[in-house]
């Protein structure tokens, strides 16, 4: 398994790569000019930044706490189970 250290030292297209194969993708989100997509990828997480203007990915941040799921929370629709 790759942790979060080696992953950093990827370049951008093996990160992207990396991700395809094993990332779980989780959700999106907007911000301005950019739509951001989050992965888990087994011990950490990684949001990629798709830059619309540019048609390209920006930059690919990663974190190993989940609090970097609250900006995404905002946006998720749950039903209720239980009306």
């Amino acid at each position: 398994m790759v942790g979060v250290s080696d992953f950093e030292l990827m370049s951008l297209s093996e990160k992207m790569q990396f991700i395809r194969q094993e990332g779980h993708y989780l959700h999106y989100r907007i911000k301005g000019w950019c739509k951001i997509n989050i992965y888990w990828l087994g011990s950490f997480y990684a949001e990629v930044w798709f830059l619309y203007n540019l048609k390209d990915i920006g930059l690919i941040r990663t974190y190993t706490k989940a609090t970097c799921l609250d900006p995404y929370l905002n946006d998720l629709q749950v039903p209720m189970l239980f009306e």
